[in-house]
This record gives C-alpha cells, sequence and structure tokens, in this order.
C-alpha cells in the first residue's frame, strides 16, 4: 500500500496552525463542541435547535443571530423574530420538526433531504449538517476565499477534508476554526 499524498501546502497548514491556535484561546468551547457532536446522538429537540439557529444565521452577522436566537429560544416566542420570511419558515418547523427528524434519520442522502426544509438553501445546509454532526463545511465567503488563493478553486468541502485528514480532525471542526479565524479578520484574505 502506498503512501496518500498530501495536497495541502505548506502555507495552508501553517495558515490552520495559527487558527487553530487563535480558536483555543478564544473559542475553545465552540471547537470542541463541533469535534463531539455526532448526529447519531441528535434528539427532535436538538434539530429544532439547530434548524432555528441556522435559519436566524442566514445572512446576517452571526453575533445578532445569537442574540436573536437566545430570545427566541428562552420562550419560543416567534414575535422576536422580525424577518417575515424566517419567521413563517421557523413557524413552519415548530409544528413540523418531529416528523423532519424522524425522516431525516432514515434518508441515505441527509444533505439534500436538508436542503428541502424551508429558508434552507443551497450554502445553509451544509451549515445545518455540520451543526447536527454531520461531516462538512459551510462553503461560506471566507472559506471560498481561502479555498481559492491556496489553490482549490471554490471547493471548501476538498480543502477542509485535506486538512482534517492532515490533523485528525473533522471536517465540521476544521470549517469552525477556519471560519472563526477569518470571521474575527485574523488575518485578511
Amino acid at each position: 500500500m502506498g503512501v496518500q499524498q498530501c495536497s495541502v501546502s505548506q502555507e495552508l497548514n501553517q495558515f490552520f496552525d495559527s487558527a487553530y491556535l487563535f480558536c483555543q484561546k478564544y473559542f475553545d468551547k465552540e471547537v470542541s463542541t463541533v469535534e463531539n457532536r455526532r448526529f447519531s446522538e441528535q434528539t427532535p429537540e436538538s434539530f429544532l435547535r439547530q434548524y432555528v439557529f441556522v435559519v436566524l444565521n442566514s445572512g446576517m452577522k452571526n453575533a445578532v443571530a445569537e442574540r436573536i436566537f437566545e430570545r427566541f429560544m428562552a420562550n419560543l416566542d416567534l414575535n422576536v423574530i422580525r424577518h417575515l420570511g424566517k419567521k413563517k419558515a421557523i413557524e413552519t418547523a415548530l409544528s413540523n420538526y418531529q416528523a423532519w427528524f424522524k425522516e431525516i434519520t432514515k434518508v441515505d442522502n441527509k444533505l439534500a433531504y436538508l436542503g428541502l426544509l424551508p429558508w434552507i438553501g443551497s450554502v445553509t445546509k451544509y451549515h445545518l449538517a455540520r451543526n447536527l454532526g454531520l461531516d462538512f463545511a459551510k462553503p461560506d465567503r471566507h472559506l471560498i476565499r481561502l479555498a481559492e488563493k491556496y489553490s482549490y478553486g471554490s471547493d471548501v468541502l476538498r480543502m477542509c477534508r485535506d486538512l482534517a485528514e492532515l490533523k485528525g480532525l473533522r471536517i465540521g471542526t476544521v470549517d469552525v476554526v477556519l471560519w472563526r479565524y477569518l470571521a474575527c479578520g485574523c488575518p485578511q484574505i
């Protein structure tokens, strides 16, 4: 059996190491949570929580979305959600999340199924999948720019998978580490 060639450049490897050290210092709990989360441990209620979080985060700064999410989850009060489309999607979820969860546990292509849910699109399905413990990376603008810089084109999943294999981490963990580092402006791409 031959030795697998590592396609991660030394520069990307060093960039990830810097990002990982940064996240260990400032976001260690989040990184640990993503690394240890498994889909098999999800419940209908945790599925609903992650769905709501991703819907609220869609197209919004994370810090703002987190505040709305916490206010909503405190009492499941739809009135704290001002965006009518997101509000309607979450209202639908409150009535259907148990059936949705039952279905996703049965289907083979979980990513495709997530893309069928209200307000979950072609990018946010990766975010929800990762947050549910499925090993995916979200191809957001930060990670796409990074992938392009390091000769991956726009293939964020391949870049994160290569780093995950090199570092012995999950793809979703690599995603969160890189995203947090870039979203905090450390450094600009």
